[in-house]
């Protein structure tokens, strides 16, 4: 079965099945290659897999369990934020119920555990590569088609990300297919709700800044992981652009308690931008958070002085300090900030 959108010929194959007719077997002669289908899938996977990476790979080090840990911390759990009401059109009206104080202690326990789901933070990848390899040249089916045909296994039971994705171009050439290929495909045979073919006008730069200048930071970051998978070029993007447009106007806290809170501040700490965050945190009296960004440093760039910081047995006042003089980028702001921190605090102990 096959049928053409933009000159291109979508097809879909399943592995296994019965062989039929011949209109059949002249349509495997289309992607048939000079080895078996499962020797081409294992070769695909073999060479995506041992491939080397010259750097170090963010989502490594983004889920281990004392970074994600840090990352929760950080990011608050208010959960009259995690569950405020938003623009749409489909949500669910509001039902009322009495309850006993059983019910309403289970009620809250539900709720939290809701919160913390909904706090599930965007996974952080490296952007995919292009990695086209021509899998065999038949000159003979050279002109069999005036548009390039693309081919997916529908099997069941495979990961979607794991599918067999080639095509067959009008020359004859069978390869895999590209990333924007392999994501077309994967859309119109395994839809995701909410994603489009073609990327939202949102997305392009002039509607973007437009976006940004209103500060709808979490409508932008939202509609960017359904849209989008987190390795995409695209994704990277926009995500790190709206990262950069928060902490240009210090508008931290208005991803305070949401998912997008936790990478917000990575990417900082990986790019070791932190200080105005840092000053952000102590301005709201929120030292532990402040401390907890310095151990995700220490983490992150192990070879810096804040690497060898002995957190447990250290006064958090000294670590910030200690940071302003070792590693901080923009010492002024941090240092009149911590000042402030510490003024404010002395004056609320003598009101006692």
């Amino acid at each position: 079965m096959h049928f053409k959108i933009e000159k291109f010929t979508f097809c879909f194959i399943t592995f296994g099945g019965p062989k039929t007719d011949k209109g059949n077997r002249m349509f495997r002669s289309v992607i048939r290659p000079s080895t078996c289908v499962r020797c081409l899938l294992n070769r695909i996977q073999y060479s995506s897999t041992s491939k080397s990476k010259s750097e170090v790979d963010p989502g490594a080090v983004f889920i281990r369990k004392d970074v994600q840990d840090l990352l929760t911390n950080i990011t608050g759990f208010d959960l009259s934020r995690i569950f405020r009401t938003r623009t749409n059109k489909n949500l669910d009206r509001i039902v009322y119920k009495y309850l006993t104080d059983k019910q309403l202690k289970e009620e809250k326990e539900k709720t939290v555990e809701r919160g913390r789901a909904k706090l599930q933070m965007p996974p952080i990848l490296t952007e995919a590569k292009e990695n086209v390899e021509i899998l065999e040249k038949d000159e003979m089916l050279g002109g069999f088609s005036t548009s390039k045909h693309l081919f997916i296994d529908i099997s069941l039971g495979v990961p979607i990300r794991d599918r067999l994705i080639v095509a067959r171009d009008v020359d004859g050439t069978l390869r895999t297919a590209t990333l924007d290929e392999k994501r077309r495909m994967r859309q119109i045979y395994f839809p995701i709700s909410g994603r489009e073919l073609v990327m939202p006008k949102m997305f392009e730069e002039e509607q973007l800044e437009k976006i940004l200048e209103r500060r709808d930071y979490q409508l932008i970051l939202d509609r960017a992981c359904i849209q989008f998978e987190p390795d995409e070029s695209e994704y990277i993007r926009v995500t790190h652009r709206t990262f950069e447009h928060i902490d240009k106007t210090n508008s931290y806290d208005v991803l305070r308690s949401t998912r997008h809170f936790g990478p917000m501040a990575f990417y900082y700490v990986w790019f070791k931008k932190v200080d105005r965050l840092m000053s952000d945190m102590l301005s709201r009296n929120l030292i532990n958070d402040a401390v907890s960004l310095l151990q995700l440093y220490a983490i992150i760039h192990p070879d810096s002085k804040v690497g060898t910081y002995e957190f447990h047995d250290t006064n958090p006042h000294r670590l910030i300090e200690a940071f302003i003089d070792d590693e901080a980028r923009i010492p002024d702001l941090l240092s009149e900030t911590f000042r402030q921190y510490i003024r404010k605090n002395q004056q609320a102990v003598s009101n006692g």
